[in-house]
């Protein structure tokens, strides 16, 4: 009598499951809306698509780089895209590392994103003559696309990022993009301008000279990539990369410079440059037309009274009497 007392309730109890079953898959089959695609909530309880379901892919993390070297070398925001589109991830060097060596053959176009570097060569003897240095913005080998190989080592002298572009990528590229071209063409034309100065001064110009516009031009490049007219510069490089620069013993460098500080012209310390005196571009004999390019013409603002050259460069400039 109990057992059949109890059949209607166990059987209501029962019906009551399959609607609880039959409500949770009526649910589970409903459409479901992921906060990826749509927000919860939206105007009249419309499901609504995230904004980054409209949003491009994120801006490159060196974009900001790039739109500053493009400033120099003439280069609209689509080929700073495509460069940037086809660049290696960043890498990143110590103080003293190599970035390409002698004789090695290149397979990319490298710019300097922060730090400092320097490309020397290595004489039968072991001793070394440095024969480029590079400042952040600065392409490291723009000719090496047409030489193929190293003709120097490249050492970092500060702690750098740099970014490799491709030669196999960066080939088909420039057949329809011609104003990078263009952009290599003035940045080569802009090292041999470099290189002709530094020939004329490591032939012709006495130790003070040679010293004296080496560290004009470094503040000179230092001050257009910021920006600024701030006297102040990083300076990173030893006195042993200076005499392997200049030519010079590194006792005649470290001579040189105590006269420069002790005459108030320079004043160098923990890594910072500050030239003092509009005596020592006359030293120098600095014009800094050859680093001026198409797109640089005119000298920052607040540059000109000490960097025009008309106001700098003398025929003679003080010599002290530290002459080779």
């Amino acid at each position: 009598m109990n057992d059949h007392a109890g059949e209607p309730r166990r059987a209501a109890r029962g019906e009551r499951q399959m609607g609880h079953h039959r409500d949770g898959a009526a649910k589970s089959s409903a459409p479901q809306h992921s906060s990826a695609g749509f927000r919860s909530t939206g105007a009249f309880g419309a499901p609504v698509h995230a904004t980054q379901d409209h949003r491009g892919p994120p801006p490159h993390r060196f974009a900001p780089f790039m739109a500053k070297v493009a400033t120099r070398l003439g280069l609209a925001g689509t080929d700073q895209a495509e460069l940037l589109a086809i660049a290696r991830a960043p890498r990143q060097f110590a103080k003293g590392e190599f970035i390409t060596h002698e004789g090695s053959m290149t397979t990319a176009l490298v710019f300097l994103c922060s730090g400092t570097a320097y490309a020397a060569r290595t004489l039968e003897d072991g001793s070394q003559q440095i024969v480029a240095v590079f400042l952040p913005g600065d392409l490291l080998n723009p000719g090496d696309l047409v030489l193929r190989s190293a003709r120097a080592s490249i050492y970092v002298s500060a702690s750098a990022v740099v970014l490799e572009v491709p030669h196999a990528e960066l080939l088909p590229l420039l057949a329809t993009r011609p104003a990078i071209i263009r952009a290599l063409w003035c940045e080569t034309a802009l090292h041999a301008a470099i290189q002709r100065e530094w020939l004329i001064w490591l032939g012709r110009r006495s130790a003070q000279a040679r010293l004296a516009h080496f560290l004009c031009e470094v503040s000179y490049r230092m001050q257009h990539w910021s920006g600024s007219s701030q006297e102040t510069v990083a300076f990173p490089f030893t006195q042993r990369e200076l005499a392997d620069a200049l030519g010079l013993s590194y006792v005649h460098v470290n001579r040189v410079l105590q006269h420069l500080r002790s005459t108030k012209l320079i004043e160098l310390v923990q890594g910072r440059l500050t030239i003092r005196s509009r005596e020592f571009y006359a030293i120098a004999e600095f014009d800094p037309g050859y680093l001026q390019t198409a797109t640089l013409a005119d000298p920052l603002p607040g540059m000109s009274s000490r960097f025009a050259g008309s106001d700098i460069r003398t025929p003679h400039g003080p010599e002290a009497d530290l002459r080779n």
